[in-house]
């Protein structure tokens, strides 16, 4: 609304100094020069906080890995101009401190805590180097990753020899199977050397497992950062075969919208389709079709 009045500052201005339009006693209506510089000055402060938003509000892209970069950027963009107006630099403050207490979270790793963003900037190409954070910081999110990573890898595991299993059990089950050698309570305590001999095995797996990980946690936070011009999806999908528990990672992390607009943008869609005085009679299938469409075409 600033940027659109500063605009139209000659055509308002013109109009309300002409007398036909404007009453005698209405003069006090224009605005004053030091009035007008005051919004220039207002449109600079605030034109960083209509960028970062408008960013944030799209759904085309990853916006989550991108938040904690943006909001160090809002700070230092509020502690770098000094303008001559007092009030100006009074809002430029008040904001400055604001976006301390409100995002002061989402830019600080927390040692409890999901840390959302900033593990789903590290693992966001353009930002793995996490410059936003101390290098303490940053050696904490890479630990952080590397701990997330395993468990993705053996939830993964999991999953694979549970889908084994149940192909093993309906070939079992075909063939008919001698009664279990009854165990007694001596060799339940004592153990069988298959029981010694399965844990070394699961020892030397998770081993081998999480030197895998330390590798792929290296080599990913060695290289550079990609150009921001790039897609980081595209990055992954060409890259996952280098970095196949960081890719399982990236997939739970960057899917994650940075707002709720969104969302509110497809109940808005939804809402315009079906209302009380047309397509009321809409089954709820027809509605999705027609929201997706309106979404996607």
């Amino acid at each position: 609304m600033v940027s659109r009045l500063l605009e139209q500052r000659w055509p308002v201005t013109a109009t309300l100094s002409d007398p036909e339009v404007t009453p005698r006693g209405k003069h006090y209506l224009a605005l004053k020069a030091e009035q007008w510089t005051l919004l220039e000055e207002l449109e600079q402060v605030l034109k960083p906080f209509e960028q970062a938003t408008v960013f944030l509000s799209g759904e085309a892209y990853v916006t989550s890995s991108a938040l904690p970069p943006l909001v160090k950027g809002l700070q230092k963009s509020t502690q770098k101009i000094s303008f001559e107006s007092a009030p100006v630099n009074s809002f430029q403050t008040s904001a400055g401190h604001e976006i301390v207490s409100r995002w002061e979270g989402e830019i600080k790793f927390k040692e409890v805590g999901n840390n959302l963003c900033i593990i789903a900037a590290a693992l966001d190409p353009r930002f793995r180097k996490l410059r936003f954070l101390s290098s303490d910081d940053s050696l904490k999110v890479q630990i952080k990753v590397q701990t997330l990573a395993l468990q993705a890898r053996k939830h993964e595991q999991e999953q694979l020899q549970q889908q084994a299993g149940v192909g093993q059990d309906d070939s079992a089950s075909a063939q008919p199977q001698g009664s279990p050698r009854k165990r007694s309570v001596l060799d339940t305590l004592l153990g069988s050397d298959s029981e010694g001999h399965n844990s070394n095995e699961e020892d030397e797996d998770h081993e081998a497992d999480s030197e895998i990980v330390r590798n792929e946690i290296l080599v990913y936070f060695g290289e550079q950062c990609i150009s921001r011009d790039k897609s980081q999806l595209q990055w992954w999908k060409e890259n996952a075969a280098r970095f196949p528990t960081l890719a399982i990672l990236a997939k739970s992390y960057l899917s994650v919208p940075a707002t709720s607009t969104p969302s509110e943008r497809l109940f808005s869609a939804a809402g315009n389709t079906v209302t009380k005085k047309r397509r009321v009679s809409l089954t709820s299938e027809h509605v999705d079709m027609l929201t997706f469409l309106h979404t996607n075409v």
